[in-house]
């Protein structure tokens, strides 16, 4: 599927000024996404939430109106992008109106319900010229970059291992939890796609749920072994992606966003020194990454402000999208595979 740019009149336009953006959802994603917006030089005109007093709070912040009725978003010339960070079920009402307005969306994971759907979406934004793009900021963090640029030094890659406990359903119901790690899913999927040389197409899924909202998927995909194990009870809270290749292993921790490697010599030595080695490697990366991120005001949400800032340099030159649009159905079709599996095993109504 190809993107098909917008007219040429559109496009100068975008360039000749600040991209003006709207944020639907001022919860926290919402107030995240404007802090990366302003940052990357957009003009924020409009924050629409279902509760006025939200919306009015993050307006006020950065001189825009504050709304509740997503009319006022979506009218033709009143936004040139829409950040999506409503609850995932109103994503492809959302995604649908922008399109028809002509305003591209960047859109919280997962962007629509299904892959199907999700194609559906794609199709129409192309139809219209318009771009979409999921918010898989991870793959934007420092340290996952210089993990992916230089995953090759480790050797042909052996195991994958994606440990996520959440406290996001921490307030909810068994089914919140599983609604929570559903919703979580395309983070590890879009690393492991990325991280694999054909990414996951031939992944043969097996997966088990323990327990309302505790996932485990694992697959096979060109002689690697990938795991993904996603809970909401587990403590204390952790984002962590290893890639074990033949001759060492790389270490990412998502949620302070940084990564590095490991060598993979064998003696009796390396692994008497090994908790030391790991835990120097750690302290230094982990210090210098708080310090580029102090230097920078990165306070949470390591990625953000690069795929945000990556989205909007696409926008404007009506270029490719940070996550191009066979990467974000690969994922989608992955998460609907492990769903159905989980469905099938009987594990979930």
């Amino acid at each position: 599927m190809q993107f098909r740019p917008a007219r040429d009149d559109r496009r100068l336009m975008a360039e000749a000024r600040p991209l003006r953006v709207a944020i639907v959802g001022a919860g926290l994603m919402g107030r995240w996404h404007a802090d990366a917006a302003r940052r990357a030089n957009a003009s924020i005109t409009l924050i629409a939430d279902s509760s006025i007093d939200r919306a009015a709070s993050l307006a006020g912040k950065y001189g825009a109106t504050p709304t509740t009725q997503l009319t006022d978003v979506f009218v033709e010339g009143s936004a040139d992008v829409v950040h999506v960070c409503a609850p995932p079920a109103d994503h492809e009402q959302l995604v649908r109106a922008a399109i028809e307005s002509g305003i591209h969306a960047l859109v919280e994971k997962p962007l629509a319900a299904t892959a199907a759907i999700t194609a559906e979406l794609y199709a129409l934004a192309a139809s219209k010229g318009v771009m979409l793009c999921p918010v898989h900021q991870f793959l934007f963090q420092s340290g996952v970059m210089h993990l992916l640029e230089n995953r090759q030094t480790i050797g042909p890659i052996r195991q994958l291992t994606s440990v996520i406990c959440s406290a996001g359903a921490e307030s909810g119901g068994d089914a919140d939890r599983d609604r929570l790690a559903f919703d979580i899913l395309p983070h590890p999927l879009s690393l492991a796609a990325a991280a694999l040389p054909r990414g996951l197409s031939g992944a043969r899924w097996h997966t088990a749920r323990s327990a309302p909202g505790e996932i485990q998927a694992i697959a096979s995909v060109d002689g690697a072994a990938l795991a993904i194990l996603i809970s909401t009870h587990g403590r204390p809270t952790r984002n962590s992606f290893r890639v074990t290749g033949d001759t060492g292993t790389w270490h990412a921790d998502l949620f302070h966003g940084f990564a590095f490697s490991e060598k993979g010599s064998v003696s009796r030595l390396s692994k008497l020194a090994r908790p030391f080695a790991m835990a120097g490697r750690t302290f230094a990366a982990a210090t210098d990454n708080a310090a580029r991120r102090a230097i920078n005001a990165e306070q949470a949400f390591p990625g953000l402000r690069e795929i945000v800032s990556r989205f909007y340099s696409a926008v404007r030159s009506q270029g490719t999208p940070p996550i191009t649009v066979s990467d974000t159905l690969d994922v989608a079709a992955a998460r609907d595979t492990i769903i159905a599996s989980l469905r099938v095993d009987g594990a979930l109504a």
